[in-house]
C-alpha cells in the first residue's frame, strides 16, 4: 500500500494558540495556495509511486475544517472517492484547547514534556491515546494508493508506526503545512519515500 500522508493548510487561528481537536477552519488567506500546493505534492507522490498509482485509489479525511474543506478540493480534483474517518483527527487538548500557550500553567507544560508519551492534560489525550487510534485506522484500511488529508500529529505517528520507529521517534521531524509524508507499506516494513515534499 501507498500512504500518502499530507498535512491540512494553515489553520485560521492566532499565532500561540494551543489548538488541536478544536474544529478550526483553514486561513482564507491563505488556503487557495496551499491546495494548490497540495495538489503538486499529489501528483509528485503518483509520479513516485509508479504503475501503483494507476490502481484503485481513495482519499481519507480528518473531519475537521481545516482537513476536510482541502480535501473535498483535492478529492473532486483527482477524481478520488472521499470519506471522514475520526480516528485522524488531531491531539486532544482538553482544558488547554483554544487557550494561549502563555496562560497554560508552567508546572503542566513540565509535566507534558517530562512524559509525552503518557502525559494528557486535563480533559485531553495523550500521545499513546492517539497512536491507538491511528493504529487502529491503519489496520482497517486496505487498497493499493490511499490519499489521506490529516494533521501533523497524525502523521509523525503513523510514520513512526510504519517504520517500526519508537512512538515519538519522529517528533521533532518538520513538516510544513501542506506538507507529504509518503510511505510504501509492505507486509512487514514500510519505506520513506519522501518526507516533506
Amino acid at each position: 500500500m501507498e500512504l500518502i500522508l499530507l498535512r491540512h493548510p494553515p489553520p485560521d487561528v492566532p499565532a500561540g494558540v494551543c489548538y488541536g481537536r478544536s474544529d478550526i477552519g483553514p486561513d482564507p488567506a491563505r488556503f487557495e495556495a496551499t491546495v494548490a500546493d497540495m495538489n503538486k505534492r499529489i501528483e509528485r507522490a503518483f509520479a513516485r509511486a509508479g504503475t501503483v498509482a494507476y490502481a484503485v485509489r481513495r482519499m481519507v479525511s480528518s473531519p475537521l475544517k481545516r482537513c476536510a474543506l482541502a480535501a473535498e478540493r483535492l478529492a473532486d480534483r483527482h477524481g478520488l472517492p472521499l470519506a471522514y474517518d475520526e480516528r485522524l483527527a488531531e491531539m486532544h487538548f482538553g482544558a488547554w484547547e483554544m487557550q494561549p500557550w502563555h496562560t497554560i500553567a508552567r508546572e503542566d507544560i513540565d509535566a507534558w514534556a517530562a512524559e509525552p508519551t503518557h502525559y494528557a492534560s486535563p480533559g485531553g489525550e495523550s500521545a499513546r491515546d492517539v497512536a491507538r487510534r491511528v493504529h487502529a485506522w491503519r489496520t482497517q484500511v486496505d487498497g493499493d494508493v490511499l490519499v489521506v488529508v490529516t494533521h501533523l500529529g497524525p502523521i509523525r505517528l503513523l510514520a513512526a508506526q510504519c517504520l517500526g520507529l519508537p512512538l515519538l521517534a519522529c517528533q521533532q521531524w518538520p513538516l510544513a503545512f501542506g506538507g507529504v509524508c509518503q510511505l510504501r507499506c509492505h507486509d512487514h516494513h514500510a519505506e520513506l519515500i519522501c518526507w516533506g515534499g
